[in-house]
C-alpha cells in the first residue's frame, strides 16, 4: 500500500496511482523488495510503500547520513553521473537508494549474498535511473 506522510503537500489520487505504477516498476528489477520510500531534502518521507510508522524519523536520519556518505565517497572518486545511487547488502537483505538533486528514492529488497553476487546491478540501475527522473517529473509540484 502507498501513502503520503506529508502533510502540507495532498498528492491528488491520480498523481498517487502514477507514483504507484512507477514504485512497481522497481519491484519488477528487484522482485523482492518489501518496500520503498520517497524522502525529500528535509528529511521527510513524501511517499512510502508502506503503512507502518514505527521507525520512520530513524529510518529518515539513517537515510539522510547514508546520502552525507554516499556524497563524499562519489565526490572522492570523482563519479559525474546525474542520479547517485548506493547498494548495503547484508547476508538477507540489500538497501538501495538514488539520490536524485536533493531527494532520495530509498528501498529495501530480500536480497541472499549468493543472489547478489549473480544480480546484474549495472542494467537494474539503468532502469532505476529512469523511474527516479519520471518520479521527480511527478512530484514536482509537490516541492519535493
Amino acid at each position: 500500500m502507498t501513502n503520503c506522510n506529508r502533510s502540507n503537500a495532498a498528492i491528488a489520487p491520480k498523481l498517487m496511482k502514477q507514483v504507484q505504477i512507477k514504485l512497481k516498476e522497481i519491484q519488477s528489477l528487484f522482485p523482492t523488495t518489501t518496500n520503498s520510500l520517497i524522502i525529500d531534502k528535509n528529511g521527510e518521507i513524501v511517499v512510502e510503500t508502506t503503512s507502518t510508522a514505527q521507525g520512520t524519523k530513524e529510518l529518515s536520519n539513517t537515510i539522510h547520513q547514508l546520502k552525507t556518505y554516499a556524497l563524499t565517497f562519489g565526490a572522492t572518486l570523482q563519479e559525474k553521473d546525474n542520479v547517485s545511487h548506493i547498494h548495503i547488502r547484508g547476508e538477507s537483505n540489500m538497501f538501495s537508494f538514488y539520490i536524485v538533486r536533493e531527494s532520495i528514492l530509498a528501498f529495501f529488497t530480500q536480497m541472499d549474498f549468493e543472489t547478489g553476487n549473480s544480480f546484474n546491478f549495472q542494467q537494474a540501475d539503468d532502469k532505476v535511473k529512469l523511474i527516479c527522473q519520471d518520479l521527480l517529473h511527478l512530484l514536482a509540484n509537490t516541492k519535493i
